[in-house]
């Protein structure tokens, strides 16, 4: 299992079965994204239970996070999926469904898509692989002429390239969904299309309003505005993910890496964590063995430094989506192992610059404590404050979070450099012996290591306990 980053995996038909769900875990995994643009409420209650049996099975506190649909474009229900070759006319038409096929009938069920396209437009599908140019615009149809060869099914989400089409950012659907993470103990809600810091601080005031501001925002970054207004996004949100499909329906595929690489480094920079999704092992949808450029892809991500991996399609439609979370962790393990070395001390300057917050002082004066001893790290933690904050740092050495917070927990799960204990303690000290102790059951710490063991900053006295491990 990686030390330092995570892997989550998003659910779907491929991976619905607790067998599977057991087996991701088996292999590492550490978080589950639930998208809410697909499924059934019944299906999803069988992700959760599921996961939460496998939480229970393997005694591993699991990230569960609610991907909302947000104010996307998607194509209705398509009765057989619409195959274009390029120079192909088809028709897209205001409707929640078409049969689709030999009829070349895409639907698209809402009439403010059809009110801001014009002649010469170009539609971008399918994570960028489908595109369409405009060639006739009438009040309820559009005509359009393929510019690559695409297969079209159901509720894939549609771009107009170069425009934004102003919707709110949270939709009748998106409350029902929140209001079913919240009822199920959703530790992050996936925020999706966000164009300003104000698009975060709607469902922020929502979670405040009906007392759950424990649960976290995850800004998903893939719209023009959203780079636009990154720094005011990142200020506000809990997690940023670089949404990489939607990124290239709205701008060119070859800018997407320069875009993850600021993305990246500007979230290292706010000490907020950082996930990369989509296409990260595309190829593994169909076959059982990843490609070259995708081994070097998440290998490239993972050496600037990001928290997670999210494997998508791969997990939730793909053929193989044990074979898929097992190459993430193998490549992950190999990278830590052999070429992360040289590139953690850029890493972590990035994250440790122009500290002027005494709580993120203490947490980076306690790490750089362990790491200059090269003991291992222990913190007891209530809230998962201090854990959050040694995590935004970029440890060089594992950290053991001890928390009697199974939520807590849950949190900090997918989150660099850290592996969560649960232990039963309400008091610091108490909580710390405890860390300790399940940290050698689980063979984490060995007699002979040096440790380093704190809690939370508490006035006006603070513990810092350096021990070496003896018989």
């Amino acid at each position: 299992m990686p030390t330092f980053v995570k892997v989550i995996a998003s659910l779907g038909p491929a991976s619905n079965d607790v067998a599977t769900i057991f087996n991701m875990v088996k292999q590492g995994v550490a978080g589950f994204r639930i998208n809410f643009s697909h499924g059934t409420l019944e299906e999803w209650l069988r992700y959760v239970d599921a996961v939460r049996s496998a939480e229970k099975r393997f005694g591993k506190a699991l990230a569960l996070i609610g991907d909302l649909q947000g104010p996307s474009i998607r194509i209705g229900k398509v009765e057989q999926p619409v195959i274009l070759k390029k120079g192909d006319q088809a028709k897209v038409v205001l409707s929640a469904e078409a049969k689709g096929g030999d009829e070349k009938v895409i639907p698209v069920p809402l009439r403010r898509f059809f009110e801001v396209i014009d002649e010469g437009d170009i539609l971008v599908m399918d994570d960028g692989r489908a595109r369409l140019r405009v060639s006739e615009v009438q009040p309820d149809y559009v005509e359009v002429t393929a510019l690559t060869d695409s297969t079209i099914t159901s509720r894939k989400a549609v771009t107009v390239h170069g425009k934004e089409i102003d919707l709110p950012p949270l939709s009748e659907k998106d409350f029902a969904d929140i209001k079913f993470a919240l009822e199920h103990n959703f530790d992050y809600i996936g925020l999706s299309y966000v164009r300003s810091g104000s698009d975060v601080d709607i469902l922020r005031d929502y979670l405040r309003r009906v007392g759950r501001e424990d649960v976290e925002i995850i800004a998903k970054i893939e719209t023009r505005s959203a780079i636009k207004n990154l720094d005011e996004i990142i200020e506000k949100c809990d997690i940023v993910l670089v949404a990489r499909g939607d990124l290239g329906m709205n701008f060119g595929l070859e800018e997407i890496h320069a875009l993850q690489s600021s993305i990246v480094t500007k979230a290292l920079e706010h000490r907020k964590p950082v996930i990369v999704a989509t296409q990260l092992l595309e190829s593994m949808v169909e076959k059982p063995v990843p490609t070259r450029a995708e081994v070097v892809d998440i290998s490239t991500a993972i050496e600037m430094g990001v928290d997670a991996l999210m494997l998508t399609g791969e997990t939730s439609v793909g053929k193989y989506p044990v074979e898929a979370v097992s190459w993430v962790i193998r490549i992950a393990n190999f990278i830590e192992k052999e070429t992360l070395k040289k590139h953690v001390k850029v890493i972590a300057e990035k994250a440790r610059s122009s500290i002027s917050n005494l709580p993120v002082m203490f947490a980076k004066g306690v790490l750089e404590l362990a790491e200059d001893l090269n003991a291992k790290l222990l913190v007891f933690s209530m809230h998962g404050n201090t854990a959050k904050r040694i995590s935004s740092l970029r440890p060089t050495i594992p950290v053991y979070v001890g928390s009697p917070n199974a939520n807590v927990l849950r949190k900090l799960a997918i989150l660099w450099g850290l592996q969560p204990l649960y232990v039963e303690a309400q008091e610091y000290e108490d909580g710390l012996q405890k860390t300790l102790q399940r940290a050698m059951e689980l063979n984490y710490v060995s007699y002979g290591d040096l440790v380093v063991a704190t809690y939370g900053l508490k006035e006006p006295r603070q513990r810092i306990e350096i021990q070496r491990i003896l018989h």
